[in-house]
């Protein structure tokens, strides 16, 4: 099963390339070739690079490209210029069927929200035409690539009252749950066998929520995890989160651990939602879907 990785930084304002180059199992220059958590290792299929910069506006920048990620050198040089307090990035590795795009890279951007997605929603083809019939059309017309990745953001924007506008943290939760409950009942309604990996992280730019989630009881969800402290740093040898004095002020998501010490990353519980409010404080939701106990012979 292929599998994408990515992660999100939120906190004091750090250099990309400290995120994506410097660490010891870096996202671009170990795991888009090397992924230690993962059946296929290679993640070339493209990549992506959202941030946000609150002196120009609210709303994301974003850099997308199909090629490999090791080998994209206008991400090189311009990761050592994005200081952000908000860095989304991801590397791809297509699923069967999808296209190698642009237009399908991660992550998505929509207002001010940013979306991307580890894994793969099978059976998405046969829910797709009803999927999209019941979008309201600015969730509708948000989509433009032909991913399940980016349906499912169709699929959350449309829980959301006014998807242009300022949303709330707990907006954002409600929204995400919402959506689980929408597609719970299309997979149910079309009798969809196949289990899916639903890895999906947004943000607003000023608050965080991942999931990570599989609809099948007898196997666990792709991996994801976290890290908090009071810095993350990058010094000449290593790359590490300084321990804090009771309150966070930087915290990651990522896929896998890239620092040097695994111990420091915390595993993300099985279908579970991490919350990172707007204070940086970090709290859990557990995610159900009657999928799971309909008693269908998973393929």
């Amino acid at each position: 099963m292929n599998m994408c990785r990515y992660l999100v930084y939120i906190g004091k304002p750090v250099l990309a390339s400290e995120l994506l180059y410097k660490p010891q199992h870096s996202l671009i220059e170990r795991q888009s070739i090397g992924a230690q958590e993962m059946s296929i290792p290679i993640n070339g299929d493209g990549f992506g690079v959202s941030w946000y910069d609150f002196e120009l506006d609210d709303e994301p920048c974003q850099f997308r490209s199909v090629r490999p990620s090791w080998s994209d050198q206008n991400l090189r040089f311009l990761a050592k210029k994005i200081k952000s307090p908000m860095t989304f990035a991801h590397v791809r590795a297509a699923a069967p069927g999808y296209s190698i795009d642009e237009i399908n890279c991660h992550p998505f951007v929509h207002g001010k929200l940013t979306w991307m997605h580890n894994g793969v929603a099978l059976g998405f083809k046969k829910i797709r035409r009803r999927l999209l019939r019941d979008l309201k059309d600015e969730a509708y017309d948000a989509i433009h690539g032909s991913t399940d990745s980016e349906h499912l953001f169709g699929l959350f924007l449309n829980q959301l009252e006014d998807p242009n506008g300022p949303v709330t943290t707990e907006e954002m939760v409600q929204a995400m749950l919402s959506m689980f409950e929408k597609l719970d009942t299309l997979l149910m309604e079309h009798d969809i066998k196949e289990h899916s990996y639903l890895n999906l992280c947004v943000s607003n730019g000023r608050a965080v929520i991942a999931t990570r989630y599989t609809t099948n009881p007898r196997v666990q969800p792709a991996s994801l995890y976290y890290m908090f402290g009071k810095n993350y740093v990058c010094d000449e040898y290593r790359c590490f989160m300084e321990p804090d004095e009771g309150q966070s002020e930087a915290i990651i998501i990522a896929s896998e651990p890239f620092t040097a010490v695994k111990s420091d990353w915390v595993k993300v519980g099985r279908n579970s939602m991490i919350i990172v409010d707007e204070d940086l404080s970090i709290r859990f939701q557990d995610i159900e879907m009657s999928f799971e106990h309909a008693g269908f012979v998973f393929q």
